[in-house]
C-alpha cells in the first residue's frame, strides 16, 4: 500500500511513517502547506488530506493529520492553534515559553494531547482515527527528545516529560501513536 502524508512537518512525518508499518510512505511535495482554516482538528486534518489529493491524484491513500494540546486552565487553548500559538512563525520553543508564561501561578495544569488522522483511499471514502493522551503541563521544559510541546507535557501516570522518553516509550502512549495504530488497523496494515 502507498500512503502520501499531507504534512510539511518533518517531525510529524517521521512519527507517522514509523507508525504505519508495511506501507510505502511518501511525503507531501516540498513547500506543501495547506491552509488550516478549520475550527476542529478533524476539519484541519480533512483540509490537509483534500489539499494533497488535489495535487497528488495517484493511487496512494492520502493521510492528513492535525493535533493539538488542550489545556484546561486556558479553556482548551492552544487547541487547533497549537503549532502557531506564539505567532505564525513560532518555533517549538516559542510555543512552550508562551504556554508556561500563561500558566504561571495556575493550580490546574491538566492538559491533553489529541490527534486526528484522516485517510482518503484512492477508491474513495473516508477513514478517521483519533487518539488522546491525558497529562499535565510541567513547570519548566525538560528533556531533549521529541518535538513541539513534548518538553512541557507529562503524561498521566508518569514523572517524565515526553521529551525525556525514548521514541518507543512515547509512541506507546502518545496521542499520535494511538491514532496511528488505529488508522493502521483500519487500513489493514501492521501497526508499529
Amino acid at each position: 500500500m502507498r500512503i502520501a502524508l499531507a504534512t510539511g512537518n518533518q517531525d510529524k512525518a517521521r512519527e507517522l511513517t514509523g507508525l504505519l508499518g508495511g506501507a510505502e510512505v511518501s511525503l507531501a511535495p516540498e513547500g506543501f502547506d495547506a491552509e488550516e482554516t478549520g475550527t476542529t482538528l478533524l476539519q484541519n486534518a480533512l483540509l490537509k488530506a483534500r489539499a494533497l489529493r488535489a495535487v497528488d491524484p495517484s493511487d496512494a491513500t492520502v493521510v492528513g493529520d492535525d493535533s493539538g494540546l488542550h489545556v484546561h486552565a486556558l479553556g482548551g487553548r492552544p487547541g487547533v492553534f497549537s503549532s502557531r500559538y506564539a505567532g505564525p512563525e513560532a518555533t517549538y520553543d516559542d510555543n512552550c515559553r508562551r504556554l508556561l508564561e500563561e500558566l504561571e501561578g495556575a493550580d490546574d495544569r491538566s492538559a491533553a494531547f489529541a490527534c486526528v488522522l484522516v485517510a482518503l483511499p484512492p477508491e474513495g471514502g473516508l477513514l478517521v482515527a483519533c487518539g488522546t493522551c491525558p497529562g499535565q503541563i510541567a513547570p519548566a521544559q525538560r528533556g531533549e527528545g521529541g518535538f513541539g510541546y513534548d518538553p512541557v507535557f507529562v503524561p498521566r501516570g508518569d514523572e517524565r516529560s515526553m521529551a525525556e522518553m525514548t521514541p518507543v516509550q512515547k509512541h506507546a502512549i502518545s496521542h499520535r501513536g494511538r491514532a496511528g495504530r488505529r488508522l493502521a488497523a483500519l487500513l489493514g496494515l501492521e501497526a508499529a
